[in-house]
């Protein structure tokens, strides 16, 4: 709950500040495209941006959530295709990273929140990526033996790094990070009820970044 309200917080606050830039999609219009350069975030105003990994659907942003943060925190090329998927338009407000990162360092709760919520969407893009097809919600199981490595019940380093540096080469300690961001219980690893509690008991939280 606490992440939550961190969460209800942090877009209230990007959502008024004063050097947002107002921007309007087609339907069918690209926001960024993989790999394009992109130092900002899109906090989606009106409308619905689908985000997309290899062509392979991944989520949909509605009013209110965030995207495009990957880029902006890493200022590595995008790593995802967004495109606004609603027949009336988009509207989107533009965050450009170098106003964003003033805001960081008066109120740094706001990038530790931002990159929690990058992880777990960065999971899910590499997961897509790795079945090579939408994110499967009715059966969480597929995805969840499709990251394992060996015969362990469970998620460690040895079966996270692998599949997150087909996105990022993350470091060690940060597939180590990516780990605890999942790791509810705090064991170390991620049982599948894990998986599935953050994935798919709490897609629309998950979803909406």
């Amino acid at each position: 709950k606490d992440k939550v309200r961190k969460r209800n917080r942090m877009r209230s606050i990007l959502s008024l500040q004063r050097d947002l830039i107002l921007k309007e999609y087609r339907n069918g219009d690209f926001l960024f495209r993989d790999g394009d350069d992109g130092d900002s975030l899109f906090i989606v105003k009106e409308g619905k941006v689908a985000i997309e990994a290899n062509g392979k659907h991944v989520l949909s942003a509605t009013p209110g959530n965030i995207i495009g943060e990957h880029a902006m925190l890493t200022r590595q090329p995008r790593n995802c295709t967004a495109l606004c998927d609603e027949k009336t338009g988009c509207i989107v407000h533009q965050f450009l990273g170098q106003k964003l990162r003033v805001l960081m360092e008066e109120a740094p709760y706001i990038e530790t929140t931002l990159k929690e919520m990058c992880i777990r969407r960065d999971f899910k893009k590499a997961v897509v990526l790795r079945l090579n097809k939408e994110f499967p919600y009715d059966n969480p199981r597929e995805a969840f033996d499709a990251i394992q490595a060996g015969d362990s019940e469970f998620l460690d380093a040895a079966s996270v790094g692998p599949l997150m540096r087909m996105l990022h080469p993350y470091t060690d300690e940060e597939v180590d990070e990516i780990i605890r961001t999942i790791d509810l219980n705090h064991s170390g690893s991620i049982s599948y009820d894990e998986f599935k509690t953050v994935f798919v008991a709490n897609r629309r939280e998950s979803d909406s970044m």
